[in-house]
């Protein structure tokens, strides 16, 4: 008897946390997209991908996420990067994310492994989206300068890449108010001015560690000769390396950070 009443209780247990799981996911699958949206973006983006597997409509939210940080943590061979590579396609890339807009992009990749395919495809595909924030961290992978034509983007934030000529390109930004470009190696430091007077709306501007191959004396004279150069008359706050921007772009700078970053 005492064994019978035991397997009774168990059941009842059972039965008790499988209508409370029950009730919680009725609740959860009650909330509109907009909701459950709005909640997957709190969470890092590997942990909202992973409710996909709930069902069929988890998985098309993800395509909704319109903040997606994404990082190649976790990346330990060649294996692991092409999962990763995949996993990013398969959201950036996927037909169901064309219509939602990209609010901010984040990416950063540091592995070994990085390799230097199809990223320019993840920025046009941003551009596409409408993006406002990008922020990319690529290890010394080469980038179209079509990444300097983008009439959405309010934010730019560029570390540890390059970018090559701008020669068919010129660069506009005309709704861009914050530029960060720390370890950046262009192809032709010319193009970097352009970059500067492409950017009329630009206020808060941080430019380190620059790959220049000219004194800065010569960067100006070159730049203006070819009318390249026009000052930043926006500009409220600029941190910069010696070498990096002319000194005449910043004459209306409210706070003004000039580093040695060379030395």
């Amino acid at each position: 008897m005492e064994n019978l009443n035991k397997r009774n209780c168990s059941k009842r247990n059972k039965i008790s946390r499988t209508q409370s799981t029950t009730t919680v996911e009725m609740r959860t699958n009650d909330f509109p997209d907009d909701i459950l949206t709005h909640i997957l973006s709190f969470l890092p983006f590997k942990d909202a991908f992973r409710t996909t597997v709930l069902s069929k409509r988890w998985a098309s939210l993800c395509y909704k996420l319109s903040n997606l940080e994404i990082n190649d943590e976790g990346v330990n061979n060649a294996e692991d990067w092409i999962h990763f590579r995949r996993f990013v396609d398969a959201i950036i890339l996927s037909p169901r994310s064309k219509k939602v807009t990209l609010k901010y992009f984040n990416l950063r990749c540091s592995s070994k492994f990085v390799d230097c395919v199809g990223f320019d495809k993840l920025v046009e595909a941003a551009k596409q989206r409408r993006v406002e924030h990008l922020d990319l961290c690529l290890l010394n992978v080469p980038l179209a300068p079509t990444i300097f034509c983008c009439e959405t983007l309010v934010v730019l934030k560029l570390a540890r890449l390059s970018v090559g000529s701008s020669f068919h390109c010129s660069p506009h930004l005309p709704s861009l108010k914050t530029l960060v470009m720390v370890a950046v190696c262009f192809e032709d430091m010319e193009d970097w001015f352009k970059i500067l007077s492409g950017c009329p709306k630009l206020e808060c501007l941080d430019a380190n560690f620059l790959k220049p191959g000219f004194t800065i004396d010569e960067a100006k004279d070159d730049v203006t000769e070819r009318g390249y150069f026009k000052p930043l008359s926006n500009l409220i706050d600029a941190s910069i390396g010696l070498l990096d921007v002319p000194l005449k772009a910043l004459y209306n700078v409210q706070y003004l950070c000039v580093s040695n970053s060379w030395v």
